[in-house]
């Protein structure tokens, strides 16, 4: 078994960033379900909200410590978008580049205020990518198949996490 095998699936594969030498961020996203299998959800303002669980495996970078499965979030809304240096306030994208930007909101800060921006509406996490979003169509068979041998060849959550459960996951709600 490996760290949250319940969403490292190839069924939950969502789509790639390109990686060095054919070795591409696999990224994964599915609804969070209790222990019937329904779909669990979180009171926002008036209204209900799915929750879902997303997370990626790097298979190449500079510091092998961020190499493996990323610790998964649990969140309610999440977003991708290939985003230009002009949304992007760290500097890590260059002007006239575009890069993966993924994108949390909750209605409040977590106890350890990880990363989070204040918006008008509640809190914001971005975090960019090295290199832009490919989605993937479920129909894309030969593509799945491909980005899956991620799955099997990083089992473990990434080194810089320590030691985690297989089923510990960050909260976003």
């Amino acid at each position: 078994m490996g760290y949250m095998d319940r969403l490292y699936r190839t069924e939950h594969i969502i789509g790639y960033t390109e990686g060095v030498a054919g070795e591409p961020t696999v990224y994964f996203c599915a609804p969070s379900t209790d222990a019937s299998g329904s779909p669990k959800t979180t009171r926002v303002g008036k209204n209900d909200q799915i929750l879902f669980l997303n997370g990626h495996i790097t298979q190449t970078h500079d510091n092998n410590d961020n190499i493996g499965r990323e610790k998964v979030v649990e969140s309610w809304s999440y977003s991708l978008m290939n985003a230009g240096s002009e949304l992007d306030d760290s500097g890590l994208i260059k002007p006239g580049e575009t890069a993966l930007q993924e994108v949390y909101h909750q209605s409040e800060v977590t106890p350890d205020n990880h990363r989070f921006f204040a918006t008008p509406d509640g809190y914001s996490d971005f975090h960019i990518s090295r290199s832009t979003f490919t989605s993937v169509s479920p129909n894309d068979t030969q593509k799945l198949k491909s980005l899956a041998l991620a799955i099997a060849k990083f089992p473990r959550a990434k080194a810089m996490y320590g030691n985690l459960a297989d089923d510990d996951i960050e909260r976003h709600s």
